[in-house]
């Protein structure tokens, strides 16, 4: 039996040299791989939880607010606040309840939605009737430039929300205004979805300002704290002084309490 053999043609080295660097090459890059998983992990965890934990060592610890149990019940309380409407002259009138304790639920709550905030006890309604539906809110240091307002609505991806029910910009009492908040890292003062994201950066003097039904009225920072969802205090309306609230969820990126800023009126 005769066999043949043919000789293989010559390899070009050069040719040969690239395919023996692609091949060690890939088999560096999958043993490389574990650890560029771990690392990129690694890092996307620190990137998420370094924000959190440094509010919470830094801010979240200092501002919790107390909470105290009296056995005074609520209507006593709030005419010991003083709450008095002036519309009414001196007589002092039931505390506005705007919201319960929430109850439990294990349905995973949508926070684009106030009424997930808090457990309202009713509808959003005005204060006093008005044709004014939306106004515009500037805070200078987080370069927040004539946010939409709007008063009685329900949708945090379009505008800030002012709870339908206080006051007015300007009059006696308090609007409390809510506003989303993310991870500070992603702020943006022209989204909806970040806008307070740096709200507990706000200082006593700060300035915050709004324009309502063509007048701009001017606030200062006097106090910053924090309470959880259930205490619904933060929407009680003194009309004693005239006074702003904004809300938000802290730390930025959570949803586990509510951060708090207080202004004062100081101007018109």
């Amino acid at each position: 039996m005769t066999q043949v053999y043919l000789k293989a043609p010559p390899q070009d080295p050069q040719q040969f040299i690239r395919k023996q660097q692609l091949t060690t090459g890939w088999l560096r890059f999958k043993m490389l791989l574990p650890t560029i998983m771990i690392t990129v992990g690694a890092s996307l965890l620190i990137s998420v939880g370094y924000p959190i934990l440094a509010y919470e060592l830094k801010t979240g610890s200092r501002e919790k607010r107390e909470r105290i149990v009296s056995p005074v019940s609520e209507s006593v309380l709030a005419e010991g606040k003083g709450l008095l409407n002036p519309s009414v002259g001196e007589r002092p009138i039931e505390p506005q309840v705007l919201a319960q304790s929430p109850g439990g639920s294990n349905q995973a709550a949508d926070y684009s939605q106030i009424n997930t905030w808090f457990n309202f006890s009713r509808p959003q309604s005005p204060l006093t009737p008005s044709t004014i539906t939306h106004y515009n809110l500037s805070i200078p240091k987080l370069r927040i430039k004539d946010a939409l307002v709007t008063i009685g609505g329900d949708d945090l991806d379009k505008s800030l929300i002012h709870y339908g029910g206080t006051a007015n910009p300007g009059e006696p009492g308090s609007p409390v205004i809510f506003g989303h908040s993310i991870l500070p890292q992603f702020y943006s003062p022209n989204s909806y979805r970040a806008i307070f994201s740096l709200l507990p950066s706000l200082k006593t003097g700060d300035e915050i300002l709004v324009s309502f039904d063509g007048i701009t009225y001017k606030y200062v920072v006097y106090d910053y704290y924090e309470v959880l969802p259930e205490e619904i205090d933060i929407l009680e309306q003194q009309y004693n002084r005239k006074d702003l609230t904004l809300v938000t969820c802290v730390p930025p990126g959570t949803y586990w309490r509510r951060g708090i800023i207080k202004a004062r009126l100081v101007e018109i």
